[in-house]
C-alpha cells in the first residue's frame, strides 16, 4: 500500500471514529440531558423542536434540511410535534398549496426553556476546557468544516 493509500486507509478510520463519537455525544448531551432537565423526549422530538432556529413559519423541507433528516422523517416528527400541541400546520396566504409549520405557545416555550438548559449543559461539558482549549476546539471545527466543504463541491 502507498503511503498516500495509507493516508486515505487512516482517514477513513478516524472519520468513522468522529461519527461514532459525534452520534454517542448528541445523545448523551441533547436526550439524556434533556431527560435529567425534566424533557422526557425522544431524539427525533428533540431534533424537530430543534429545527425551528427563529420564531417564523417554516416548510416542511427548511425543517428537514435544518434537522438533516429526509422529509418522511420529518413529517412523522412534526407529526408527533402536533400531537403533543407543540407545533401546527397552517396553509400558506400566498399559496394554498404550500403547508407551513410553526411552533405553538407551548412549543415556543419549551423551545426556548430547552435550548437554555442545553446551553448550561454545555457550558458544564466544555467548561472543564481552558480558554485556549476551548478556542482551539472552535477554531479546529470551523477549519474541518471548511475543508469538508470543499470535499462537498465534489460530490455534488
Amino acid at each position: 500500500m502507498t503511503k498516500r493509500m495509507h493516508a486515505f486507509n487512516d482517514l477513513e478510520e478516524k472519520i468513522m471514529e468522529v461519527k461514532d463519537f459525534y452520534i454517542e455525544f448528541f445523545k448523551k448531551t441533547l436526550v439524556m440531558g434533556g431527560r435529567k432537565s425534566g424533557f422526557d423526549f425522544t431524539l427525533s422530538e428533540i431534533k424537530a423542536l430543534s429545527a425551528f432556529r427563529g420564531d417564523k413559519d417554516y416548510t416542511m423541507g427548511e425543517l428537514s434540511k435544518n434537522a438533516q433528516v429526509a422529509m418522511p422523517s420529518m413529517t412523522e416528527m412534526v407529526d408527533k410535534l402536533e400531537k403533543h400541541g407543540i407545533a401546527e400546520r397552517h396553509r400558506d396566504k400566498n399559496d394554498r398549496r404550500v403547508v407551513k409549520v410553526r411552533l405553538t405557545s407551548k412549543g415556543k416555550g419549551l423551545r426556548k426553556e430547552f435550548m437554555q438548559k442545553r446551553l448550561e449543559e454545555m457550558k458544564e461539558i466544555f467548561g472543564k476546557l481552558s480558554e485556549i482549549e476551548l478556542n482551539d476546539l472552535i477554531e479546529s471545527l470551523k477549519r474541518a468544516r471548511r475543508i469538508l466543504e470543499k470535499v462537498e463541491i465534489n460530490l455534488k
